[in-house]
């Protein structure tokens, strides 16, 4: 039986396929950018794709394992293939990843929110591209390529995966690393690719940025970091004496750490048990999360110590499996209808009439935490087949907040003006550092 096999990718990567059947003068001022306007179609949006974020990285978990994932990278690829899905296949995506409209609304909200993230402003960075790769002379529908402009700004980009599907992949893996800064190489393996495939949609995120309080290389030391089985490893720790706005409530301290400009922040949430970590992730729900990011917008800057692993984590992983087992089945299968992306006639003999299916939904995740800011980077791709006061005599401050991450802790990126949570992971134990960028 023949299949045809499309990839979409985000730094979130998801591929399509034809069925084998039819300090101490208080906390100095951030400047923040002007809160875009979203309208509610954009604010239901960016709703969605947070609760996504918490459903996506609790499927994802590995106990003992780095995590480190951009659901918001996965929701935009997989929003590519939506626009073309119908019927149950669109049902149970939307369900899925909490889209709040059908395929054919959802693109203009979704491209709302994409375009209010962009930021090009001096050292701060927050890049979202999106492309469609296909096969030379597919046919697909004028009005999904019109979406797909208007929507996502994704350029058509005609290949000749049958002919020589290397160098399409290495087309493909040279344009996700120029969207990316060099950080997401290799996104597509060589058996991603087969004889089949015909079309890959791709969308990357990357965001850089130097923290708005910055760390002082000449305070890193190494020092002692608890594991999650209690057993304790040297790591290079960064300390400052600063003000943060930061919150303890349920034995977990809550941090946010702004970048340079205030656009961008991380929300470290750091149980006070190293042990402690995975239940706090198995009670944390989207309206929790929503509650503890509220909490530390609404509170003061206080004096705060605050010490935190440099740390890099690199994650890959084809999240076809997880995606199903979330609810998202019939995308995978042979009942596929992605007909609004697609004409495709199930009588003909030819595969090249044959409808899609998503085969793989690639994912792949970059970070770098130094004493400068931090460097983020993601992509996905979808794979188808066919089918104080000064008074003298006040009473004295209170001491400073000691927030010292030396133990496992959970962590977000995310967009302040819009609300958009852009990364998500854990760090529980460290890594080789990141290779040298060329």
């Amino acid at each position: 039986m023949s299949r045809i096999t499309a990839i979409l990718s985000t730094i979130a990567l998801v591929a399509f396929a034809i069925p084998a059947a039819a300090q101490d003068e208080g906390p100095p001022p951030i400047p923040v950018s002007p809160r875009p306007l979203l309208s509610a179609d954009g604010v239901a949006a960016v709703s969605g794709v947070n609760a996504f974020t918490l459903d996506l990285y609790k499927a994802s978990l590995t106990p003992a394992e780095n995590l480190f994932l951009s659901p918001a990278s996965v929701s935009t690829a997989i929003g590519l293939a939506y626009r073309g899905a119908q019927g149950r296949t669109a049902d149970e995506i939307r369900a899925t990843l909490h889209y709040p409209a059908g395929p054919r609304d959802y693109g203009a909200a979704n491209g709302e929110v994409l375009r209010a993230l962009q930021l090009h402003t001096g050292a701060r960075t927050v890049n979202i591209a999106n492309a469609l790769w296909v096969q030379q002379g597919m046919t697909f529908r004028p009005d999904y390529l019109a979406d797909m402009r208007s929507a996502y700004g994704a350029a058509l980009n005609e290949i000749d995966f049958r002919a020589d599907r290397e160098t399409a992949r290495l087309r493909i893996n040279a344009w996700v690393e120029e969207q990316t800064g060099n950080r997401i190489r290799d996104l597509l393996q060589p058996l991603d690719l087969d004889e089949y495939t015909r079309a890959v949609l791709v969308n990357t995120i990357y965001v850089k940025a130097p923290w708005a309080s910055q760390f002082s290389p000449a305070a890193t030391r190494d020092q002692p970091f608890a594991l999650l089985d209690r057993k304790r490893i040297s790591v290079p720790l960064m300390t400052q004496h600063g003000w943060f706005r930061t919150i303890a409530r349920g034995g977990v301290q809550a941090i946010s750490l702004p970048w340079q400009g205030g656009e961008l922040e991380m929300i470290i949430l750091l149980p006070k048990k190293a042990a402690a970590l995975l239940k706090v992730e198995q009670a944390l729900t989207a309206e929790s999360l929503d509650g503890w990011q509220k909490a530390l917008n609404a509170a003061p800057g206080v004096e705060t110590i605050l010490t935190l692993p440099r740390f890099h984590l690199q994650w890959r992983s084809d999240l076809a499996s997880i995606l199903g087992s979330m609810g998202m089945k019939t995308a995978f299968g042979d009942d596929a209808d992605f007909g609004a992306m697609k004409p495709f006639d199930p009588r003909s003999n030819s595969t090249e009439d044959h409808g899609l299916q998503i085969k793989h939904v690639i994912h792949q995740t970059f970070l770098d935490v130094d004493e400068n800011g931090a460097e983020a980077a993601a992509a996905t791709a979808v794979v188808m087949d066919v089918v104080t006061s000064g008074r003298r005599n006040a009473p004295p401050p209170p001491p400073p907040v000691i927030f010292r991450a030396d133990r496992p802790f959970l962590f977000l990126i995310r967009e302040t003006r819009t609300g958009a949570i852009l990364f998500m992971g854990r760090f529980v134990a460290p890594v080789a550092a990141a290779p040298a960028q060329p």
